[in-house]
């Protein structure tokens, strides 16, 4: 007499089930991977602007000036007008960090503009206070020459976007009043876009108001950078948030640390 066996098997419910239950744990893993990884660009980018600072520091202490800003054409270097190595006076008050002069290591683009760790060119403002007072050597109106009691730099750090281009529009909107320089990573996004228009006008505040003429023998792109003496820095926030997308670091010094570091150098009296 034959034996029959009873086969049993998953039904299509259950095997439905089973998807939707590996696919929310793999979502999951999925989402929190990318998650750590932004974390972990944005730490590095951090400290990327950190090291640019420390180099900024370290250039006005030895030139007793603050280098001017590169250009898509200045392969790197700090473009002064009509390209003299003495700097009076700049050719933009916004660009790009002029990450040769400094002597950085790092990713450059074709247009040998230092990058952030998302492919970005890594933004820079100077202040052009007094006749660039604060880019000029000594000798040539420089911030020796001028005198500590009257060098005043312009540029703001604000809590959000500003009512005008130089001003944070309130004391309790304010972050530093004078600083004389900003570096600035536009964060994973870029905010390459027209960021007049963007969801978020603090990113706009940073980097949508000017446009860097394109180097048609390198990345040909024309960049936009800032053109006020205000910038913005908060929080991050994602896209989805109620402040919408807000992914820029920026860092700047207070100008009593540069003089200090002058002084040290014997670069200001």
């Amino acid at each position: 007499m034959k034996k029959l066996n009873n086969q049993s098997g998953f039904t299509l419910i259950e095997i439905a089930v089973v998807l939707v239950l590996v696919g929310l744990l793999l979502g999951s893993f999925i989402g929190s991977v990318s998650q750590r990884i932004e974390t972990s660009q944005r730490e590095n980018t951090k400290k990327q602007l950190t090291d640019i600072k420390t180099a900024l520091l370290g250039f006005v202490s030895a030139r007793g000036r603050l280098p001017c800003p590169t250009t898509t054409t200045g392969n790197g270097n700090e473009v002064p007008v009509g390209g003299s190595t003495s700097a009076i006076p700049c050719a933009l008050q916004h660009g790009f960090i002029p990450g040769k002069t400094l002597a950085i290591n790092g990713v450059y683009n074709l247009d040998n503009l230092l990058l952030d760790v998302w492919g970005n060119p890594i933004r820079y403002s100077v202040t052009d206070i007094t006749n660039n007072v604060f880019t000029s050597p000594a000798g040539s109106g420089g911030m020796s020459d001028v005198g500590m009691a009257n060098l005043f730099p312009d540029l703001v750090i604000c809590r959000s976007a500003t009512i005008g281009p130089n001003t944070c529009g309130s004391a309790a909107n304010t972050i530093i009043q004078s600083t004389p320089f900003v570096v600035i990573s536009l964060g994973k996004d870029g905010s390459d876009f027209v960021t007049n228009l963007a969801p978020n006008s603090d990113q706009g505040e940073n980097a949508g108001e000017a446009t860097v003429a394109a180097n048609a023998a390198g990345e040909n792109v024309a960049y936009t950078v800032g053109s006020g003496n205000a910038f913005v820095s908060k929080t991050y926030s994602s896209v989805d948030s109620a402040a919408g997308l807000f992914d820029d670091l920026i860092v700047w010094e207070s100008p009593y640390i540069i003089y200090a570091r002058m002084m040290e150098a014997g670069q200001l009296p």
